[in-house]
């Protein structure tokens, strides 16, 4: 199976998308950004239930939605900080979270040779950051300050989840 099936590219497309997305909120352009989020979360939701589909789940498509997704997430968010005024904090926290998971997962793929998936903690916690990002793009206050604490809790939950995960894999057991 090559890198150009149909779930690929569908991962590949959000990094097109995002200097768009990218260039529409910094001309204040919050409606075509908006729509090009939108379609990139459509892209992820689909790249996946194609892979199953199509049958053409793959360690590299693997790699590559995980690795999109938390390039777009980091990149949209500190622009928002930027641009929106969005908490540091938050933002910081998340990508501090994300970059110790993705190195949690290349340790087990080079150590243990396993390619491992998101937890229903991180699916819910990366919903969380969807709803961050729509709240203040939108300008949400009220439900951007409950996104945010939520996003604290989930942040912490699904950083354990997955340090329980690496520590159960790293030492013989593969069960979640």
């Amino acid at each position: 199976m090559g890198l150009l099936t149909i779930p690929n590219i569908l991962s590949i497309s959000r990094l097109i998308f995002l200097p768009l997305i990218l260039f529409f909120l910094s001309k204040n352009f919050y409606s075509l950004s908006l729509i090009f989020i939108i379609l990139s979360w459509l892209t992820d939701a689909f790249d996946g239930y194609l892979a199953r589909k199509l049958n053409q789940v793959s360690d590299l498509g693997k790699i590559l939605d995980h690795l999109v997704d938390k390039i777009w997430v980091g990149t949209i968010l500190v622009t928002l900080v930027m641009i929106k005024n969005l908490d540091f904090k938050i933002v910081l926290a998340i990508i501090i979270r994300d970059l110790l998971i993705t190195a949690g997962f290349i340790f087990l793929m080079k150590k243990k040779n396993i390619i491992s998936k998101s937890s229903v903690l991180g699916k819910i916690t990366g919903f969380l950051f969807a709803l961050l990002i729509l709240s203040s793009l939108l300008n949400r206050q009220k439900e951007l300050l409950i996104i945010t604490y939520l996003t604290w809790i989930f942040i912490i939950l699904s950083f354990f989840d997955y340090f329980i995960y690496f520590l159960k894999i790293l030492y013989g057991s593969k069960k979640n």
